[in-house]
């Protein structure tokens, strides 16, 4: 009987866990339990998600100092972590994606010699000046075994010479939305916003390097010149930023509280297009083939780029200009699985 704990502490990989908690609770050999680090402090990005997708409670929720200062609260992180593995003695540690979440993680998995797992392994902006980039290839260098969300990730790694226990399985966060697709289909969220099916468009933006003042009136400036309706879901963060540096908003945008993953779910099936900077809506973009214009310089995705679905913003042409050239590009055919056998034949192992 393997003891595998997963390790979570934001949105996107809750999400994840969602999918990987079901396919391991169908296998007798693994005893399977759950670390929250608390990253995520509003209820409406952690608390209410476990609940909403059926997810058992963590085992383990870490009450970290809102106060400290980031390095504080990472040093305090690895702490508390430590703490519960020497306790549980875990055969396998399982770590998502690229937040300091996964490598405070991976660090203490490593430190105590237990198996490490990386789900989402490889990806790569080749942006040092993000954390997620430094924070993903650290891990990916510890790991001890690489799942791979996209083909191009496993030669991401080859060129940094990982290529020992490097397997491709796909994305838990398509999966999770394909399972979504099929048994959710409320459009309460679009009524009460009084908002047309594929007559909107959907916002997200939370990036350290789009969330400042002289960026985020950029952006608003740009999205007024759109004739439409945009929905603007709105991260603490951006939110915090819009508030304090009084950022004037545009009578086309609507600002709304986050919502549930179920709720954005419907948000992306039924809005025209989307522009974002959030790297778990352009995979899930690319699934549904909604159009998405990627408020970054560069991005990890790069399978949806190349299919013409998604497209990186030159910050310099005028985003009405930008976007209406990109809708006419045809989409090409995405291709898509799923490899089962590979994620659970590995974590039994």
């Amino acid at each position: 009987m393997k003891k595998i704990i997963s390790i979570v502490g934001t949105r996107p990989q809750f999400l994840k866990l969602a999918i990987l908690s079901k396919i391991i609770k169908k296998e007798t050999n693994i005893i399977h339990k759950v670390i929250h680090t608390g990253q995520h402090f509003d209820s409406d990005m952690s608390d209410n998600i476990f609940k909403i997708l059926n997810i058992t409670n963590p085992d383990y929720i870490l009450k970290l100092d809102k106060n400290k200062s980031n390095i504080n609260k990472f040093t305090e992180m690895m702490n508390e972590i430590e703490k519960i593995l020497l306790i549980e003695k875990p055969d396998k540690i399982i770590v998502f994606g690229d937040c300091d979440t996964t490598f405070a993680g991976a660090y203490v998995a490593k430190k105590l010699k237990i198996y490490l797992v990386h789900i989402e392994a490889g990806m790569r902006s080749y942006n040092k000046d993000m954390p997620e980039e430094i924070n993903r290839t650290i891990t990916d260098h510890m790991a001890d075994l690489l799942l791979c969300s996209t083909y191009d990730s496993i030669e991401n790694l080859k060129k940094e010479n990982i290529i020992k226990n490097v397997y491709y399985i796909g994305n838990l966060q398509i999966e999770l939305l394909k399972e979504c697709c099929e048994k959710y289909n409320n459009k309460d969220i679009l009524n009460i916003n009084n908002i047309e099916e594929n007559n909107f468009v959907l916002l997200t933006i939370h990036r350290e390097y789009n969330t400042n003042k002289e960026i985020l009136n950029k952006i608003f400036n740009d999205l007024k010149l759109l004739q439409i309706k945009i929905i603007f879901p709105i991260h603490p963060r951006t939110s915090n930023i819009i508030k304090d540096n009084n950022i004037n908003i545009p009578n086309n945008i609507i600002m709304i509280n986050p919502v549930n993953y179920l709720d954005m779910t419907i948000l992306e099936r039924y809005c025209k297009y989307i522009i974002t900077d959030s790297g778990g809506i352009q995979p899930e973009a690319w699934f549904l083939k909604k159009k998405s214009i990627i408020m970054r310089s560069e991005t990890e995705w790069n399978e949806p780029l190349d299919n013409n679905n998604n497209i990186l913003y030159d910050y310099n042409t005028p985003i009405n200009k930008f976007i209406d050239n990109f809708l006419n590009i045809e989409i090409k055919n995405n291709t898509y699985k799923f490899n089962y056998y590979n994620l659970i034949n590995y974590l039994s192992l």
